[in-house]
């Protein structure tokens, strides 16, 4: 779906004619676009002064972004960060011709997504702007996924997304981040950001149609007023017309009234009375549905010179990618077996492989395949496993795991089911303020294991390694594990193959777990 495509609330989401009895969506505050022009024609200028200096347009740019994901005063109603990851290969997908690209910045404080935002008056509307500019990340482009976008928009209509001028945001609907293909919402926001306007500029509120009375010649002036101008066909108006734009031709938002991307043939036809061939299939335009999108020459380098500018320098570039790509393997998923009963259900240890090239791994779970009921939870890992404390008895769950890195969301993700046992729990931890641990990977192939500690309250224990013979093979005495989840690395690089007895011991008990080492 577009953003800012004058779609129509119908029950397949399909655009219907205008004057029908339906609500249209809409693209933010038509008039804000006038803000951009300004910023628009010190870009046209840079643009051809880097033609004029044959600039080398062929390195890619790597451009930081950071997405809120908002929730209601409950904290309610979050988008998931399996959307985002795909809304990240889509976004990155049309900018490749730009010579751009998008990588999640961290926020330093609230991470790699920012899910600290509860409130209504970010979720169901944009009024809290201060408490929207104390979570903003300074150093890249922000956006913040909501239930309702609310631009100030006078139009009757559905917003999907909106790029604020004077706070340089984006919000966008929650559905409108989704990674389907065609994708053109945020890639069209994204074009306002660098200064973009629509193709059909001074025609926002009022599509040129038969109901108009000049129909079907436009007018000299475009019906939003404040001296813009109707485009020409010919061309000989291009530069300071509608968009300023000279390789996107006239368009006076038939998009509005199309059901389709189809070529236009309603008929209309320019000041001088020639016949209007817009560009259906622009970003910047309102069309659906179009099988692809793009932008024009003109556009793309407009878009560079912007992201050149000085108002710019905010954004951090110097971002060097692990990988541009990654491979997700058939077999990722190392344990449980697929369909397997866990022998605890309140200490079920997850484990996949590592990927090339991914720094992390997105991991859900949840009692249905489809993971969208209120048990699912969603975990960001840099590890190869992660340990459960909180699964119910005698339940069937469904987990999954997604590699990617700060710039590739697109990896697939592998998927299991496991089931709970009824009423078998952990043995009697004797250890105060200890929840549940384990060792991964177990069996073990490589120098070291990670203790995966998960404490009620924080305390201190020495671990011993022993061997069957009773051996201590290895000690490390006051480990501090702190309140929530630990991780503790045990090196096992001096260990013969064989089973070995793992404990954590402190003053009032001792907690055994067994490792087997197989290289």
């Amino acid at each position: 779906m577009k953003k800012g495509l004058l779609l129509f609330l119908f029950a397949s989401l399909a655009c219907i004619p205008a004057f029908s009895q339906v609500m249209p969506h809409v693209c933010g505050n038509a008039e804000d676009q006038s803000d951009l022009i300004p910023r628009l024609r010190e870009n046209k200028l840079v643009m051809e002064a880097m033609r004029a200096a044959a600039a080398d347009r062929s390195e890619i740019r790597y451009v930081p972004i950071h997405f809120h994901l908002v929730g209601d005063a409950d904290g309610n109603g979050k988008h998931k960060e399996i959307r985002i990851l795909e809304q990240l290969c889509a976004l990155n997908a049309a900018y490749e011709p730009v010579g751009i690209q998008f990588y999640l910045s961290e926020h330093p404080t609230y991470g790699l997504f920012n899910k600290s935002i509860n409130n209504n008056n970010v979720f169901d509307n944009q009024t809290n702007t201060l408490l929207m500019n104390l979570r903003r990340h300074n150093n890249a482009i922000n956006v913040f996924v909501v239930e309702t976008p609310v631009s100030g928009n006078n139009q009757p209509g559905i917003t999907l997304a909106y790029y604020n001028i004077p706070q340089d945001w984006i919000v966008s609907r929650k559905t409108e981040i989704n990674g389907a293909m065609p994708n053109s919402t945020l890639p069209h926001e994204m074009g306002h950001l660098f200064t973009l306007p629509h193709t059909f500029f001074g025609y926002e509120n009022n599509p040129f149609d038969a109901a108009d009375p000049t129909w079907p010649v436009a007018p000299v002036n475009a019906p939003l007023g404040n001296g813009i101008t109707t485009e020409r066909q010919n061309g000989t108006n291009c530069s300071t017309a509608a968009d300023e734009i000279c390789d996107t031709p006239p368009d006076y938002n038939f998009g509005f009234i199309s059901s389709n991307c189809n070529n236009y043939s309603g008929g209309a036809k320019d000041p001088l009375g020639t016949l209007v061939d817009p560009m259906e299939n622009n970003y910047m335009s309102y069309f659906l549905s179009c099988s692809s999108y793009q932008f024009t020459q003109d556009q793309i380098d407009i878009m560079n010179a912007d992201l050149n500018s000085t108002g710019r320098n905010y954004l951090d570039n110097s971002f060097s990618p692990v990988a541009t790509s990654i491979n997700t393997p058939t077999d990722l998923l190392v344990s449980p077996a697929q369909a397997s009963t866990v022998p605890y259900y309140n200490e079920v240890l997850l484990e996949w492989q590592p990927v090339a090239g991914a720094t992390h791994y997105l991991v859900d779970i949840d009692i249905v395949s489809t993971f969208g009921t209120q048990f699912a939870q969603t975990f960001i890992e840099t590890g190869t496993s992660k340990l459960l404390t909180n699964l119910s008895p005698n339940k069937t769950y469904y987990w999954r795991v997604k590699p990617f890195n700060h710039l590739v969301g697109c990896a697939a993700f592998r998927s299991r089911n496991l089931k709970t046992p009824a009423t078998a729990t952990t043995g009697t931890i004797e250890i105060e303020g200890l929840n549940a641990w384990q060792i991964a990977p177990n069996p073990a192939q490589d120098a070291q294991v990670s203790l995966l500690v998960n404490a009620n309250d924080a305390f201190e224990a020495s671990v011993r390694v022993t061997d069957t013979a009773g051996k201590t093979v290895a000690f490390h005495q006051g480990v501090s594990f702190q309140q929530g989840e630990n991780t503790f690395a045990l090196d096992i690089n001096s260990l013969a193959n064989g089973l070995y007895l793992v404990s954590l011991e402190s003053q009032n008990g001792r907690n055994v777990r067994k490792l087997s080492v197989l290289r």
